[in-house]
């Protein structure tokens, strides 16, 4: 499992021709399923727009760099219009609103809990909690999300009780 900003940085390699095209510049989530649906990818081109890499396009990612099969792989994100109407960046949703149900807030979304190797969020860094300190955080489970918004994650009203423990956020 690894947080979704320390993806951020990380090379784009080929493996045609051990190339790099380019850094990862974030994740792109589909909102309904939790999956990784694209890597946002900076370009080596200054002049260039970032490109997306569909997940599945992804042949690893490691502590070092994020290897792809070759840069036809990248993708402008005129041609996935699909990508940003079912997805969202992670940029996107760190710094909303955490709230239940039934209107309790657990504090602002500080980061996204992604298990690489099935390609999806299992879980949601909640910063701020409402156990009172500012430094307190929890792990929302990506299953007790019911929607994540443009303005608020929408958790299961269980959800502050079961996660009420401050969470060890290290990485597994």
């Amino acid at each position: 499992m690894i947080r979704a900003y320390e993806l951020m940085g990380r090379p784009v390699i080929t493996i045609d021709e051990g190339a790099v095209v380019g850094e990862t510049a974030g994740v792109i989530i589909d909102i309904a399923s939790a999956d990784v649906a694209a890597l946002i990818v900076n370009v080596t081109s200054r002049f260039e727009a970032p490109k997306a890499v569909p997940y599945a396009l992804v042949q690893g990612v490691g502590d070092d760099a994020v290897i792809i099969e070759n840069a036809s792989s990248l993708a402008d994100f005129g041609t996935f219009p699909e990508i940003l109407d079912m997805g969202r960046p992670d940029s996107e949703i760190r710094g909303v609103r955490a709230i239940t149900r039934t209107g309790r807030l657990l504090g602002t979304v500080a980061d996204l809990m992604i298990d690489l190797d099935a390609g999806r969020v299992v879980a949601y860094e909640i910063q701020g909690c409402a156990s009172g300190s500012a430094d307190a955080a929890l792990l929302l489970r990506a299953e007790q999300v019911i929607t994540v918004g443009r303005h608020a994650l929408i958790a299961a009203a269980e959800a502050a009780e079961q996660s009420a423990v401050a969470a060890d956020i290290s990485r597994s």
